[in-house]
């Protein structure tokens, strides 16, 4: 892969497969004064073996080896020793950057024992990511104070480098922690339930796409069947008419647009489901979508793409930013969850309505998908009592 090449991969936006934050850092905001292209290239170079450490860092321009490995850690979680050998080792340990709650993050992955695309066994946690439409099988195991990442050989530097980005935008290492909790310091509501669950991250999906379709999948039925649902389509969409060993890679756009309307009802998807997904998937494969920069635009304009779509609602739209993107201050009014929190956390006599949900979450800005989230957790007395 060429140094373009790289770049483009590594900062390009979360849309259906590369799998990046759409609030991944860029420029030299995680880097310090490294400007972020000379810090890929400088990591590429580690990975390749074509320098060492201490040439990496001069050629990267960064003032020092601590400032390199700083910048190195703010942008991916590991440092140059960890890259140096991750392609011999087919793996790399990543930094959670504070507080991290390993468990209740495994908990929430393996919600669904039969997920046929993410296995959870113990501390470890296994499926695909896809990268340009190869889909890499990953295992992921989650200590105390870091995660593990194991991946194939005779991967390109490039190709490791988004998987740890990757990595990174799942398991929500980048989301500014310290910030949301000093905002959640200031309400009397958020202040006890960020105190309660200190290491808790917002878990996404490896990219839009999915976020999106499950969003689309889970409109007006319960959890237990739309999880089914979810598992139907994985196996239809990798050739299989019944559950298959696990895990599988989930299905590409164009994997989706593959089954025929029949198979799917088959699968229990209802008339509207299958056109609203089958609409979704034909935008991802004719860069319907992939023409807007996610990385750059602004998010009222993502939002006014996404909600041209049929099937996708303010709901949606809001899930898939917050889950797919990475957007900490997208909120999804209307979500069940949502409201039950709320209510429950206010002393509401009722659910509120649209406009108390918009008016009780004003003040966690710039974080209101980051608070829905910890208010989502709330509810199960498990995290919080």
């Amino acid at each position: 892969m060429t140094d373009a090449a790289t770049r483009k991969a590594i900062s390009g936006s979360a849309i259906a497969g590369n799998g990046t934050s759409g609030q991944a850092t860029s420029g030299s905001a995680a880097s310090g004064a490294i400007p972020d292209r000379a810090l890929v290239q400088a990591a590429t170079a580690l990975i390749t073996g074509s320098a060492s450490a201490a040439a990496a860092w001069r050629k990267a321009g960064a003032p020092s080896a601590a400032a390199f490995n700083r910048a190195l850690t703010e942008r991916y979680g590991l440092g140059a020793a960890a890259l140096a050998g991750a392609r011999q080792r087919r793996s790399v340990r990543l930094a959670y950057g504070g507080p991290y709650d390993a468990p209740m993050t495994l908990r929430y992955l393996g919600r669904d024992p039969h997920n046929q695309a993410e296995v959870v066994q113990g501390r470890r946690y296994s499926r695909f990511i896809t990268l340009d439409k190869r889909p890499l099988p990953v295992t992921l195991t989650l200590a105390a104070r870091t995660c593990t990442l194991e991946f194939p050989a005779r991967l390109r530097a490039g190709e490791i480098l988004r998987l740890i980005d990757t990595t990174g935008h799942m398991l929500g290492l980048r989301q500014p922690v310290a910030a949301f909790q000093r905002t959640a310091e200031q309400h009397d509501v958020l202040r006890p339930i960020v105190q309660a669950m200190p290491g808790v991250r917002m878990i996404q999906t490896p990219n839009l796409w999915e976020a999106l379709s499950w969003a689309i999948i889970g409109q007006q039925i319960n959890l237990a069947f739309a999880y089914k649902l979810r598992n139907r389509l994985i196996f239809l969409g990798n050739g299989h008419d019944a559950p298959a060993p696990r895990p599988l890679p989930f299905p590409t756009p164009g994997q989706v647009l593959g089954l025929t309307p029949d198979a799917l009802k088959q699968a229990q998807f209802s008339r509207q489901k299958i056109a609203y997904l089958l609409e979704l998937a034909r935008q991802f494969e004719t860069d319907g979508l992939a023409a807007l920069s996610l990385d750059t635009a602004a998010p009222e304009e993502i939002e006014a793409r996404l909600l041209s779509i049929k099937g996708l609602g303010r709901w949606s739209v809001a899930y898939g930013m917050m889950r797919g993107l990475g957007h900490l201050d997208a909120l999804p009014v209307g979500d069940a969850g949502l409201r039950q929190a709320l209510r429950a956390r206010f002393n509401l006599e009722a659910v509120p309505d649209p406009e108390t949900q918009e008016r009780l979450m004003a003040p966690f800005r710039p974080y209101r998908g980051l608070a829905t989230y910890y208010l989502w957790k709330s509810l199960d007395p498990a995290n919080f009592g």
